[in-house]
């Protein structure tokens, strides 16, 4: 298999279309001897790799994916990264360094269990156990212990993926590039691979080549709670999400955050949105929109759509839910417009409303 990936062709000027894909099936073995660039397979593959770019389409499915979160309580907020991003190092990988990669569009993803990770390990660092106990039962649950007589529960937050924001540029009809060409050097070989020799200054370097994430990236960092939640759940929401936010700014996320990676930045504030309102089917609903609109297209006077309505319509919308008799009134303060008749119909729509 690897002798057939190895004579497919490679676009060393544009990058890979799919980075995921290149990254765990396309890599060369490595090449360690050979230190010039052009004779060495793996080091053409890694600097065809650093061209690799957001893919064209991506934007709809990442609006689309943001789009979903609206079903949900949801604190949200684009970060940036300051620096380099090493997400998943530690998953098996052709190249020896793992890198979490979206399965679909090959764009750089940080997981969500990362996040509640580096926030978890930022309270315990911050705040005294006692002042944090009961946040962090909310947060991440507690396991249960029969022992102790203590119940199992499961934590009250969803911490969602954080996708790679898209940026899509339509003028030049490029997206950003979103990898990097990356080296770690090994100044004691033998000390760290099977320690057969202690420490020295005379062992020769190992520079090590792998890929991380570009910096300047962003990613939607987004926690959620279930709709219906209390106002204290809710701020127990916010102040999670900017708690992560001091997280991943002071600790940062990913593997070698001791030198320095994965620290990213906001842009913009925490925003907390309420979960948009699902229209449910409504036979009544439809009907009335039907009957107003061939009374539009009849141009029927209004002051007899006002009568009609008043007569017929409003007594059946009234079992309705609130949300679906305020779809109802919208629909006729479009169809009735005439000043004189806009006292009447306002009326009408309070009465509607409110369920009077």
């Amino acid at each position: 298999m690897r002798e057939v990936l190895a004579a497919l062709p490679r676009f060393e000027e544009t990058g890979p279309s799919h980075a995921g894909l290149a990254h765990e099936r396309y890599a060369p073995q490595k090449d360690d001897t050979s230190k010039d660039e052009n004779s060495s397979p793996w080091r053409r593959w890694l600097s065809w790799m650093d061209g690799a770019r957001e893919p064209e389409h991506y934007g709809v499915a990442y609006h689309r994916w943001r789009g979903s979160l609206t079903q949900w309580h949801t604190a949200s907020v684009e970060m940036r990264a300051t620096g380099r991003l090493l997400a998943g190092h530690g998953n098996a990988s052709p190249t020896g360094v793992g890198l979490t990669l979206h399965h679909t569009w090959g764009v750089p993803v940080i997981p969500g269990s990362s996040l509640k990770g580096v926030l978890a390990a930022y309270l315990r660092a911050s705040f005294e156990p006692a002042e944090v106990a009961e946040a962090c039962r909310r947060l991440f649950g507690v396991p249960g212990d029969e022992r102790l007589g203590r119940k199992a529960s499961v934590g009250q937050v969803l911490f969602h993926d954080a996708p790679w924001v898209s940026d899509w540029d339509k003028e030049t009809k490029k997206g950003p590039r979103t990898l990097a060409r990356d080296v770690l050097t090994v100044h004691q070989r033998g000390w760290y691979g099977k320690a057969e020799s202690w420490p020295n200054d005379y062992e020769s370097p190992n520079p090590v080549e792998f890929l991380s994430v570009r910096p300047g990236g962003r990613f939607l960092v987004a926690l959620s709670v279930a709709p219906g939640a209390d106002d204290e759940t809710l701020r127990l929401l916010r102040w999670a999400a900017d708690r992560l936010c001091e997280a991943l700014r002071d600790f940062g996320v990913g593997g070698k955050t001791a030198a320095g990676y994965g620290r990213l930045v906001p842009e913009g504030s925490v925003v907390v949105a309420a979960p948009r309102v699902v229209s449910r089917p409504s036979p009544e609903r439809d009907a009335f929109k039907a009957w107003g609109e061939a009374q539009r297209a009849a141009k029927t006077e209004q002051r007899k759509v006002l009568e009609d309505f008043d007569a017929q319509w409003r007594p059946r919308l009234m079992p309705l839910s609130r949300e679906a008799r305020k779809e109802c009134a919208e629909a006729l303060r479009g169809w009735v417009r005439n000043p004189k008749l806009q006292e009447r119909r306002d009326e009408l729509l309070r009465l509607l409303v409110d369920g009077a």
